[in-house]
């Protein structure tokens, strides 16, 4: 969401308001935190192994750094964003 929805780079040339930072952190600690606690385990949730960690890190970097990429082709190609 925050890449797509500047034609800037994310956190350095451009920001989001702080309400929509903060909805975003809450959302991600409470996806990771969910399946460790009663409810999510009540769910059916499984906590993930750590091991499964670093992928995310580097699956969620590369994901950034390919919609950069095309965001960029897009703009220069047609000349404006969405």
């Amino acid at each position: 969401m925050h890449i797509i929805r500047t034609g800037r780079i994310p956190f350095i040339q451009s920001r989001a308001s702080l309400p929509v930072l903060i909805s975003t952190g809450l959302v991600c600690v409470f996806g990771l935190v969910f399946p460790f606690i009663g409810w999510g385990q009540a769910l059916g949730l499984v906590p993930l192994p750590w091991s499964y960690f670093p992928w995310l890190i580097l699956t969620l970097t590369a994901y950034c750094v390919l919609t950069q990429g095309v965001k960029v082709w897009f703009i220069r190609r047609f000349g404006g964003w969405l």
